[in-house]
């Protein structure tokens, strides 16, 4: 199978010739790069204020678990809590927090990574 170069872009009557660049100042560039900069900014979108506020860090249950005042699972069982208030809200309804509870629980039986980070905890 005989492999052929893939047809020029370039019209043929310009083929091996370069045009000319007007050479830049880079001032002008660097203002427009600036005013997009300003723009994509306005324009990205910007996270809810009460996810970042609500948003609790696990650091005090890790402090529990190595101080001896929770136990692995429960350990384990406030992690999934905060997920799940975190993710469907206070006003979600307990039977959608029960399940998505019991997914979570059960991606961490199932998952060889997860599940060994578990029974690590477990042995601490």
């Amino acid at each position: 199978m005989k492999i052929s170069r893939p047809a020029s872009l370039a019209p043929s009557g310009t083929a091996g010739k370069t045009t000319s660049v007007a050479r830049s100042k880079g001032k002008g560039f660097a203002a427009k790069l600036e005013k997009a900069s300003a723009k994509s900014q306005l324009a990205a979108p910007t996270a809810r204020p009460a996810a970042v506020g609500s948003a609790r860090p696990v650091s005090d249950i890790g402090a529990d678990l190595k101080a001896g005042r929770l136990t692995p699972q429960a350990a384990i069982d406030k992690v999934i809590d905060r997920i799940i208030a975190q993710q469907l809200g206070i006003h979600a309804a307990p039977a959608a927090k029960e399940e998505i509870g019991a997914t979570l629980r059960a991606r961490l039986a199932d998952d060889p990574l997860l599940a060994a980070k578990v029974r690590a905890l477990s042995d601490e």
